[in-house]
């Protein structure tokens, strides 16, 4: 268990009596910009009980000479992990006479000059305003700036430390020369008293339950309106495939190429249930939102007639919309009539900007009046871009975390009541809005897909896969659209499949190939989804596949069946070489396993922490599927879907036969040891074929049969 103890001025963090956090210091910078060293006075100690259990908790005291400035430090140790408080407060001895504050950027430091003696790190951060990236490093003062997660390793064990933005300051973690620095903002002046819940320190042996873990009763305790993904629905319209018009067109979508892609997938028959169209549609000025209105030289017709057109004459269910939280990306024009009709429900920061207001109440009005209209319109869901851009535009006007829970609570009251909350958050990965958001479940999760740049797959692979450890905690990653037809197609189409979140396109005017769609789909247009958001495997976590000859593993589930994807996202040039194992895929039932290679079709019976070698190269990714093995057979699933096994409905496993329901039909395969089979499909007997090369390896081919597929296999004695 952790403990905290006072040797003189020093205050460190023990685990199992061994130093894990060493030298904790803390220091308070003021408005004047003076930085004030705070020494460690006392620590105390007391026992109790809250909803995450019993726990001690360590009272640290730090103050200056003069003792103007006093922060205590609160840490709440449980069974196997800490919440961490801190209070801090100036004293201000006469109010008349010019006021202390601390400084809205760095207001209080908690700085840790050692950790435990050998450790590996992985830091996801902010490496833009909208976005965050994995590091590696075995160094804590190398941590980038504006970290928002940290995964350590050491020799025994994993730690996890998880910055929290509360209702008015924002933490963040960064390196530096003294050691990894933990930093608490409120991005705007004024304060002479912060009260936040910091941060969260886990630890335990497997990564993913940790980060899981700790973001869940991280959730708990920090007092807002904000749950972990599990407890979040995933909305059925991203459930289905899915077209954008960015990609396409840019900023010059309009009516007429929407209806004419819609034409093509038609002509196709494409099953794509939902079009989002994408930026360049608003009527806009400067830059800044004019009215609710489309573009009228676009959309002659209006939105709504387009909107019909795509439900009554394509086979499209739902039609989403985009905008920015600020309105559009400037804001809303103060020369336009909503600046008029809704000024009640907007802001107008101290810079000028006008946007929609980040008081809850207020910005609901704005909010509703517009999405009413996309309502009327026949609009059934919105993405919402620019999100981290809310502390950009309330800098030192509100806190950023007042700013970011009140724009996120207004949006989302305002997209719970007219789309079900079908929401796609996008550019908001920062950490005030990863933690304001009070319901959507989806949530962009890495860079833009460029289908230009020609090495531009490797970084966007990177990003989703180690963002996925700490952000899937809290939302579905959305792993961005993709191009069909591309130097990277193949890869970005398994890299969709195994995200466990939407799928959709965003192909030009007779540039869809069909090839590139159909293994991620039904004939009804659902997607294959995987079960949860894809996190790289416990031996890439803290390996840069850029920078080493080692493939990058994606794993998630499936029905019982781990999915690994592997890419080769090296900087070089050749093929690199890897392994995959059933233990790649925590808690897989069984102890023998089937590895599936689905692209190759072959495959390989091995045992849980067997591995088979592998070999990727450049631009090429691989697929695999890892199978529990089964008495008399086991099903591999529809060879012409990527995730074979997810058609599988039902099954009846018998001692001489197996009965299966297929959602639809297809190439079934199953493996078979010994004697030949005999098979039927909806009661008539059908051909077997067995694999000349891979003998245990028998498919069906039902893929004529419409509907779901019963079959029954027998062995022949």
């Amino acid at each position: 268990m952790f403990q905290f103890q006072q040797n003189q001025n020093e205050l460190h963090c023990l685990l199992n009596n061994q130093k894990v956090l060493s030298g904790i210091q803390v220091s308070a910078n003021l408005d004047n910009q003076s930085i004030q060293s705070l020494e460690l006075k006392k620590l105390d100690e007391s026992t109790g009980e809250d909803h995450l259990g019993f726990y001690t908790e360590y009272r640290s005291e730090f103050s200056d000479h003069a003792e103007t400035v006093n922060t205590k430090l609160r840490f709440r140790r449980y069974d196997s992990f800490i919440t961490a408080f801190v209070d801090a407060e100036i004293n201000n001895e006469e109010l008349f006479k010019k006021q202390s504050f601390f400084a809205p950027q760095s207001a209080i430091n908690i700085t840790i000059n050692n950790m435990m003696e050998e450790y590996e790190v992985m830091a996801n951060y902010q490496h833009k305003d909208w976005w965050t990236r994995p590091f590696f490093t075995n160094n804590i003062q190398e941590v980038p700036e504006r970290t928002q997660s940290l995964l350590l390793r050491s020799e025994k064990e994993y730690f996890h430390i998880l910055p929290v933005c509360d209702e008015v300051s924002r933490t963040d973690l960064a390196g530096t020369k003294e050691g990894l620095q933990i930093s608490i903002s409120p991005f705007h002046g004024g304060y002479n008293h912060l009260s936040t819940f910091a941060f969260i320190l886990g630890t335990g042996n497997n990564p993913f339950s940790l980060v899981n873990e700790n973001v869940k009763k991280a959730t708990t305790v920090c007092g807002q309106s904000i749950m972990p993904r599990e407890e979040k629905k995933y909305p059925e319209i991203l459930d289905y495939l899915g077209w954008c018009s960015w990609d396409a067109f840019y900023h010059a979508v309009n009516e007429e190429g929407i209806l004419s892609k819609a034409e093509e997938l038609k002509q196709k028959k494409l099953p794509v249930k939902w079009m989002m169209i994408d930026d360049g549609w608003s009527e806009v000025d400067n830059k800044k939102l004019q009215s609710f209105d489309a573009d009228q030289e676009k959309f002659p017709h209006g939105l709504a007639n387009t909107v019909s057109s795509l439900k009554n004459n394509y086979g499209v269910n739902w039609v989403g919309v985009w905008h920015t939280l600020a309105g559009y990306w400037e804001g809303i024009s103060p020369n336009g009539p909503l600046a008029k009709s809704l000024e009640n429900h907007l802001y107008k920061a101290k810079n000028g900007s006008l946007i929609p207001s980040p008081n809850a109440e207020e910005g609901f009005g704005f909010w509703h009046a517009w999405h009413s209209k996309l309502k009327k319109d026949g609009i059934d869901f919105v993405k919402v871009d620019s999100q981290s851009a809310i502390s950009n535009f309330t800098v030192n006007n509100q806190s950023v975390g007042e700013a970011a829970s009140g724009a996120h609570t207004a949006l989302e009251a305002s997209c719970s009541l007219h789309f079900d909350n079908t929401v796609i958050n996008c550019m908001g990965m920062a950490e005030e809005n990863i933690w304001h958001r009070p319901y959507s479940a989806v949530s962009r999760n890495s860079d833009d897909f460029v289908p230009q740049e020609e090495n531009g797959f490797k970084e966007h692979a990177l990003q989703n896969a180690y963002n996925s450890l700490y952000h899937g905690a809290f939302y579905w990653g959305d792993w961005d659209m993709y191009w069909t037809k591309n130097h990277d197609d193949l890869q970005n189409m398994i890299l969709r499949v195994i995200s466990g979140g939407p799928i959709y396109f965003s192909d030009a005017v007779d540039q869809t190939n069909p090839d590139m769609i159909w293994p991620l789909i039904y004939n009804d247009g659902q997607i294959i989804r995987c079960e949860q958001p894809g996190v790289p495997t416990e031996d890439c976590l803290f390996v840069d596949p850029t920078q080493t000859k080692t493939p990058l593993k994606i794993w998630n589930s499936c029905k019982g069946a781990g999915v690994v994807a592997a890419f080769n996202i090296n900087e070089g040039t050749g093929t690199i070489h890897g392994s995959i194992s059933p233990s790649d895929v925590p808690n897989l039932a069984g102890e023998t396993f089937v590895i599936f290679d689905v692209l190759r079709k072959n495959h390989s019976v091995v045992r849980k922490e067997e591995k088979i070698s592998i070999e990727i190269a450049e631009n090429v990714a691989s697929l695999f599927l890892i199978i529990p093995v089964q008495k008399q057979f086991t099903l591999i699933g529809l060879l012409n879907k990527l995730i074979c096994n997810d058609g599988i409905v039902r099954v009846w496993n018998l001692e001489k036969e197996m009965k299966v329901i297929l959602r639809e039909g297809g190439v079934f395969a199953f493996l078979s040891e010994g004697n030949p089979v005999k098979a039927t499909v909806n009661g008539e007997l059908v051909l077997i074929h067995q694999d000349p090369i891979n003998e245990q390896l028998f498919t069906i081919d039902c893929s004529d049969v419409e509907g779901e597929v019963f079959l029954e296999i027998k062995k022949v004695y």
